[in-house]
């Protein structure tokens, strides 16, 4: 009798001790699945297309991240506040950021953190450093390197107009203070106006079209985007006035307008990339990997001898040349 209970107590520490070392690997694995959330500013042209693009041809690549989601704050900080919060109810591991207007997002960013959830910001400058990470590319630099080859180009004197974004968005801002700080070195260029365009083609064509009527010589645009350069440009030959030397970026638009009427343009980087590389930082933090607070990515430029191979003719003007290595599936269909 006492034979069978020493049996019955070996066999039920056996299979506790199975049971246990089953149980182990299975709680490892848990632990590998990653939850993502990103909180997009916003979706309202081809670049955000591409910018989720890349995010989701990155993620793919990741097989311990086990569900993303994606929200579409449409550029108002209020519901992008909200958003955030519909995240976080969702038990996600790591908190993606591109933020409308940066400040606004202190509070509920400082208050993720201090909840035990990593943040992740990219894309803009935020005033706290509670955030887990900033990935960046420096967008006050971008926006020196453009201002700084548009003076270059005229010799260090002109009549210039600038074009920016969306007003108050913290990419926008930035470039345009980089541009700024770099035209300050350059006493004899003049700044004629300065317009926000929201990113929108036609709202820059006809603040162009104003602009024409306003000044009988613009010797140089300064646009932080193909977006605004290219309408402007297109602007300018309708009225058949001088096309001068502008920058913008990866629009193929842009650059075909470039080629096709031999214009002098700069195409200064904004990548849709960063996005990938914010999500593998969020995979790092996630699996308890160290990173660093802020993580400076470089992406080169192209002048006017390097626009012609950039270019893409065979593809639509909205696509974003350099932006596209990636599976066909994640392309985005324009």
């Amino acid at each position: 009798m006492k034979n069978r209970k020493q049996l019955k107590v070996l066999t039920f520490i056996t299979v506790a001790l199975i049971i246990f070392a089953l149980l182990i690997p299975m709680t490892a694995l848990a632990k590998d699945k990653i939850r993502i959330g990103w909180s997009n500013a916003g979706m309202g042209d081809s670049w955000r297309e591409f910018l989720v693009a890349n995010f989701k041809a990155e993620a793919v690549k990741h097989p311990e991240i086990a569900k993303y989601y994606i929200t579409n704050a449409d550029e108002k900080v209020d519901k992008q506040i909200a958003d955030i919060e519909s995240l976080l109810v969702k038990n996600i591991d790591v908190l993606i950021i591109y933020p409308t207007v940066g400040d606004a997002l202190i509070p509920i960013i400082e208050r993720t953190v201090a909840e035990g959830i990593p943040v992740v910001v990219f894309g803009g400058t935020i005033n706290t450093d509670k955030m887990t990470c900033l990935v960046k590319q420096d967008l006050i630099d971008l926006g020196a390197e453009g201002a700084t080859w548009l003076a270059g180009e005229l010799g260090g004197k002109g009549k210039i107009v600038m074009m920016s974004g969306i007003a108050g968005n913290t990419t926008a801002e930035d470039r345009l203070e980089g541009a700024r700080q770099a035209f300050k070195k350059y006493p004899g260029i003049e700044i004629l106006d300065h317009q926000y365009c929201d990113w929108s083609p036609p709202k820059a064509r006809s603040i162009m079209e104003t602009m024409i009527q306003a000044f009988p010589q613009i010797d140089g645009i300064w646009a932080d985007s193909g977006l605004m350069s290219w309408p402007a440009l297109q602007a300018l030959k309708d009225a058949g006035r001088p096309l001068p030397p502008t920058t913008g970026d990866q629009l193929n638009g842009y650059a075909k307008f470039l080629v096709a009427n031999n214009a002098k343009g700069y195409i200064a980087p904004m990548t849709t990339r960063l996005s990938g590389e914010a999500v593998k930082v969020a995979v790092k933090i996630a699996k308890g990997e160290k990173v660093d607070k802020i993580v400076s990515i470089k992406f080169n430029g192209f002048g006017p001898n390097e626009v012609p191979s950039v270019a893409k003719p065979a593809l639509s003007d909205w696509w974003w040349v350099g932006d596209d290595n990636m599976p066909k599936e994640f392309l985005p269909k324009l």
